[in-house]
């Protein structure tokens, strides 16, 4: 497999990037629940909670500051695992910062993947409080030359 990690790409590794101010809301915290099927009365009304999941949403504005956007062909989703020291809720403002933690590649059958980890950590925006945190795991795919790409 060709390295594909650029000294670029292999000094994300440690980086830290943000705070950015997340603000959950009702309706955002409604239609997650629609669209992972949960009609738990919780995630509804005037002061729902937010799903363990719904983090998945919190994302800084444009592409993610520490991947370059022509880096692969396509990115994806593999993972992600949060913990809590509350649950989150409608009107929670949150400051996110997320630190690369690993960068290393893996050949798949559809192209030479690089894995990029990171670690996130939710603080409450006005006590500075630690809300959660959590780890995700996104790709990004190289396409073997002549293939189609999806």
């Amino acid at each position: 497999m060709p390295g594909r990690i650029t000294p670029e790409i292999a000094a994300l590794k440690g980086r830290r990037h943000g705070p950015y101010r997340v603000t959950v809301e009702a309706g955002a915290i409604r239609r997650f629940a629609d669209a992972i099927g949960d009609p738990s009365p919780a995630y509804r009304g005037e002061n729902p909670l937010a799903p363990p999941t719904f983090p998945t949403t919190f994302r800084p504005e444009g592409p993610y500051p520490d991947v370059p956007a022509d880096f692969g062909d396509v990115g994806l989703h593999a993972s992600q695992a949060y913990e809590f020291e509350r649950p989150l809720r409608a009107g929670d403002v949150l400051d996110v910062s997320f630190t690369v933690t690993d960068v290393y590649e893996k050949s798949g059958r559809s192209g030479d993947l690089v894995f990029i980890e990171r670690a996130y950590e939710f603080l409450d925006a006005g006590t500075g409080a630690r809300v959660g945190g959590g780890r995700w795991v996104s790709l990004r795919r190289f396409n073997p030359e002549g293939w189609p790409v999806d």
